[in-house]
């Protein structure tokens, strides 16, 4: 063998970094293939406990529309989906253009789960990287809890 491959390298670059701000009384979750995850404490209550989640997914060539066009596609698919809107902003810091969009759906365990995504795409050499952060709570907890998942999402940023 003659030489090898690194990762991270500027060949294999690592994943962005990404730092989310965590309400009070919010806690850190470890939520499998996550980057970061939060919930709202609960104490002992057997409800469902609102959260926000950021995931990262490598692709190759994939664009903020595309991704945009599949999450409107899959959440369309939702049970009982019911938008409240989308558009594109600045986000994640300012510096990135990204999709963001909300809305309802019957989930079989909860009942109406509300979700507010936000979405971007971000190049990494010959990668994209797809960042996804998705906000949920129950339509019985978003009066309260909607709040604090739009401020969550909207304050964070990615760490390069």
């Amino acid at each position: 063998m003659s030489d090898s491959v690194t990762y991270p390298s500027a060949e294999f670059p690592a994943p962005v970094g990404v730092s989310l701000p965590r309400p009070e009384g919010w806690e850190v979750l470890t939520v499998a293939e996550a980057l970061v995850a939060i919930g709202k404490s609960l104490e002992g209550a057997q409800e469902f406990q609102p959260n926000v989640v950021i995931t990262s997914r490598r692709a190759i060539g994939a664009t903020l529309e595309e991704t945009a066009q599949a999450t409107v596609e899959a959440l369309q698919s939702a049970p009982d989906w019911e938008e409240t809107g989308q558009e594109y902003r600045d986000a994640f810091g300012g510096a990135h253009r990204s999709f963001r969009i909300e809305g309802a759906f019957t989930h079989p365990q909860v009942g109406t789960l509300y979700q507010a995504a936000l979405i971007t795409v971000i190049q990494r050499g010959a990668y994209t990287d797809v960042i996804q952060g998705v906000g949920s709570c129950t339509a019985s907890q978003a009066f309260d809890r909607l709040p604090e998942i739009r401020e969550s999402l909207q304050g964070a940023t990615i760490t390069e």
